[in-house]
């Protein structure tokens, strides 16, 4: 199975890159990040329940925030599928 690939900062209007088992280690930006208790709580979700580092988990949750956002600016509509078959619609704030 694909994972989203980082995302290129510079041109945010291309496609998001796929990648497979394979990784490709870039130089990164150093950042320096004061996260709300609710954010760091989820933060630390996130990387346990995928069992990856919490720096792992929060570049990939940048870019599924922003392959949605990609796609709700291309008028897609984002659906969940419930366990009961019922649709919902995910809608980005």
């Amino acid at each position: 199975m694909n994972r989203i690939k980082s995302l290129k900062a510079k041109n945010l209007q291309q496609p998001i890159a796929q990648e497979n088992a394979s990784h490709e280690v870039r130089p990164g930006k150093r950042m320096t990040i004061t996260l709300s208790e609710e954010a760091a709580e989820l933060l630390e979700f996130l990387a346990n329940s995928q069992c990856i580092t919490q720096k792992d988990a929060l570049g990939k949750a940048i870019a599924t925030e922003a392959y949605f956002r990609r796609e709700a600016m291309q008028g897609s509509t984002i659906l969940v599928q419930k366990p009961n078959n019922q649709l919902r619609e995910v809608v980005l704030r």
